[in-house]
């Protein structure tokens, strides 16, 4: 019976998620946007993290990055249908630190995520492999989110110019998929290393639900999972 529960979950979340998926095809001739089907790929892969802090958020309605991450991803998802460049990196930037702030217990209303952050990071002992190369690539997304936030040519005294790249600024397909390639590495270390640090609180909130939990972000988390709490 639990079985069978699990089974209709798990349809209606995939039924979810194509809905979403085909809105956002929808959206995307709006604006035109090339929508192509390593976008489908890549939203449908953020879709299910946003089932997923969703549960989180379910099982801890007290903490407030979940929340965060739940609306960055929907917005980063319009930023880049739209070519709001910019703004897919003010939310890339805010799902680091939200994620970091999870994994290092950190309030978001007591702290900001700091250079001191990434050190403790990358000495912290977790459950799982971390290498220099996840960690690199997290702290290089980091720093790339950032220098397109604050603008490497806003102090620029030609101003028609430093509007005309803020108008400008957009994704060509093949740099697309490459962002996606490394946005997709990055969330999988963190979700690693979100299991690591919560297992017995994801364990709970997935309770009788581990296939969900697998379909959601994949059969390596959930091993992880599988290894801490048993």
């Amino acid at each position: 019976m639990s079985d069978d529960m699990t089974y209709q979950e798990i349809a209606r979340i995939k039924s979810n998620i194509q809905s979403f998926v085909e809105k956002i095809d929808e959206l995307s001739q709006e604006f035109d946007f090339d929508f192509q089907e390593s976008d489908r790929s890549f939203f449908a892969f953020i879709a299910k993290h946003i089932v997923f802090f969703k549960y989180l958020s379910e099982g801890d309605s007290s903490n407030f990055s979940y929340k965060v991450l739940i609306s960055d991803f929907y917005y980063m998802i319009l930023a880049i249908v739209k070519g709001e460049v910019r703004y897919m990196y003010v939310n890339e930037r805010s799902i680091i630190e939200n994620y970091l702030r999870s994994i290092m217990d950190i309030s978001v209303q007591d702290n900001h995520v700091t250079d001191k952050v990434f050190q403790e990071l990358r000495q912290k002992q977790f459950h799982c492999n971390f290498d220099d190369t996840q960690y690199s690539l997290i702290r290089s997304e980091y720093r790339t989110s950032c220098g397109y936030i604050h603008g490497s040519n806003i102090l620029n005294d030609n101003l028609a110019l430093v509007l005309d790249e803020c108008i400008n600024k957009r994704f060509t397909i093949a740099e697309r998929k490459k962002y996606y390639i490394r946005i997709q590495a990055v969330l999988k270390s963190f979700n690693r290393l979100l299991i690591s640090e919560n297992a017995l609180f994801v364990s709970g909130c997935f309770h009788r639900k581990k296939s969900v939990l697998s379909y959601l972000i994949g059969k390596e988390p959930l091993d992880l999972l599988f290894q801490i709490v048993n």
